[in-house]
């Protein structure tokens, strides 16, 4: 396998997108929580197709929610069970060639590291924001340090890997297109097993339906 992968989380090693799932635990008991789920979906959807600059996407899902460590840990717990069948079916060969897999993405390392450790890739390979946290382990929003709450940059991240050789970005909404259109990755593969998203597979170099053609081209 001479290509670096560079992978996105939500969408793509996952079947959901974290931030709704934790949404839908923090929200609990609450009698507005289906507006307040449909409105963070839409914000959502928005971020991935690029219609809301990505910074946007999560300052305004973030300031909607009020969660702890304990509610993390119950999302971390549902997002082991979501992880794509089509890259379980192909978990060896990931393992095997784990030394060129990055996770690129502007989720949080607090879910994202447990989760694709048991894929084994390394949490040093992993590219993400992080939280900030009270003592009594509450989330107090982003850390400002965080390098990927911005627009274009995963691309950024991507060129700081300082890899040589091909570079393959694969995942479902217009930041990950992003890497490739910056010249940071040879090739963008939208993959649509969760979902297809209109303004990012008309970008594609190719199209995915499941983690079977990502790993023939990683293979080429």
């Amino acid at each position: 396998m001479s290509a670096h992968l560079i992978l996105d989380f939500d969408s793509t090693i996952v079947t959901v997108e974290s931030l709704d799932e934790l949404a839908a635990i923090a929200l609990e008991g609450r009698s507005d929580r289906a507006e307040v789920l449909a409105r963070i979906r839409s914000i959502t959807d928005a971020g991935m197709d690029g219609s809301l600059p990505i910074d946007q996407s999560l300052s305004q899902r973030l300031a909607l929610l009020r969660f702890d460590r304990a509610m993390v840990d119950r999302l971390i717990a549902r997002l082991h069970a979501a992880v794509s069948p089509s890259l379980l079916a192909h978990a060896k060969e990931l393992r095997e060639g784990a030394d060129r897999v990055w996770v690129v993405t502007s989720g949080f390392h607090e879910w994202i590291d447990p989760v694709v450790e048991a894929l084994g890739i390394e949490r040093s390979h992993v590219c993400a924001n992080r939280l900030l946290w009270s003592a009594d382990g509450r989330s107090l929003g982003l850390d400002p340090s965080s390098k990927l709450a911005s627009p274009r940059s995963k691309p950024r991240a991507v060129r700081a890997l300082g890899l040589s050789g091909r570079v393959i970005a694969v995942g479902d909404g217009i930041t990950d297109w992003e890497i490739r259109d910056d010249g940071a990755a040879h090739e963008f593969i939208a993959l649509t097993e969760t979902v297809e998203r209109a303004p990012v597979v008309v970008h594609a170099d190719q199209i995915a339906r499941d983690f079977g053609t990502v790993m023939q081209r990683w293979r080429a």
